[in-house]
């Protein structure tokens, strides 16, 4: 149910969120709409949890044509809901009754309903019931599901200043500072760029996995997917590297990648990731890229990003983006 006179979404949270559920949308092989969240899945990744799960909103967000959004409530049985849905009993009628239901099928012809890792986010930011809030939780929790409650992310922005584009930072400066940093053989300064096509995509996914400890699993087949995925889709994503070393043994030390909507929303950009190999930490590598990576967009782009750990915010700070709100939820996750 809408309720279209209750409340107006904060403009900061309307537009972050957007560029964040459209981002990891591009990258899910399925992804179900409904009038209060959207579900997100890849059941070729069962374990992947920013690509598998349901992310409960509480409003009705169409953009840029209700660019602001109103308020809206989950139907009373949510949990049982997503529990049947992720186990592949979907409640066709339950479903569909409460919003839209839309489903972009991958185009490798996979499963859309296999059973993936049953996840959900409550995102209560903009749902001053707290009671309403509570009993969603308590649904979860009767189900098995374990609750961890009081998350807490700092939304950043940053706007673009005009003459900004292309010298973010100042080219010769910047090759100065990582000249001056380099622990290495000084001729091989790294080089900041966008990466386009698979030719990087060892070094990339590497990188990656390293620096968010993915490759402990011993598995990042599912990192790789994803990675080309963004990569076979220009329009909407750019990836940016500090890449050092020669043709035959070029390694990526640091990388952003930056999610935009062209057509829905070309004056908004979202950072959906930076990371900095382990070995390669606090040299800067992060904080080049990233002003890099925004120096490549048009002047008055207002650009999003989220961030929790106090290093990362103070980070994204000295770059220029400044916190303007904060998101609040809870995650629940099925114990099998």
């Amino acid at each position: 149910m809408v309720h279209p006179s209750r409340s107006i979404l904060p403009k900061w949270y309307a537009e972050d969120k957007f560029l964040e559920t459209e981002a990891i949308s591009a990258t899910s092989d399925t992804t179900h709409s409904f009038v209060f969240g959207r579900m997100f899945k890849t059941p070729s990744n069962r374990t992947y949890r920013d690509g598998n799960h349901l992310r409960i909103g509480f409003c009705h967000l169409e953009f840029p044509y209700d660019c602001n959004g109103c308020l809206a409530e989950p139907p009373s049985n949510i949990a049982q809901t997503v529990t049947a849905i992720y186990n592949r009993v979907s409640p066709a009628s339950s479903a569909v009754q409460h919003g839209r239901h839309d489903a972009r099928a991958t185009e490798k012809g996979e499963d859309a309903g296999a059973c993936v890792l049953a996840r959900c986010v409550v995102d209560y930011t903009v749902q001053p019931d707290a009671e309403l809030v509570d009993g969603i939780v308590r649904q979860f929790a009767g189900l098995g599901y374990r609750c961890e409650r009081g998350l807490e992310d700092t939304v950043m922005r940053l706007v673009v200043e005009g003459g900004e584009r292309g010298n973010a930072a100042g080219s010769g400066s910047r090759s100065e500072r990582l000249q001056s940093r380099s622990t290495r053989d000084p001729r091989l300064v790294p080089t900041i760029c966008k990466l386009a096509g698979h030719s990087m995509m060892p070094q990339l996914v590497d990188c990656n996995a390293r620096a968010f400890g993915y490759d402990a699993a011993g598995d990042t087949a599912w990192l790789h997917a994803k990675l080309a995925r963004q990569l076979d889709q220009p329009d909407a994503f750019s990836v940016y590297a500090a890449v050092d070393g020669t043709a035959s043994d070029a390694r990526v030390l640091s990388f952003a990648i930056i999610y935009r909507a062209p057509e829905k929303a070309p004056h908004l950009a979202f950072v959906q990731a930076v990371a900095t190999a382990p070995e390669h930490r606090r040299r800067g590598l992060a904080s080049d890229v990233i002003q890099y990576a925004v120096g490549q967009l048009s002047p008055g782009t207002r650009v999003y990003l989220e961030a929790c750990e106090p290093h990362a915010i103070a980070l994204y700070q000295g770059v220029g983006f400044e916190e303007v709100g904060r998101v609040r939820s809870t995650e629940c996750i099925l114990l099998k």
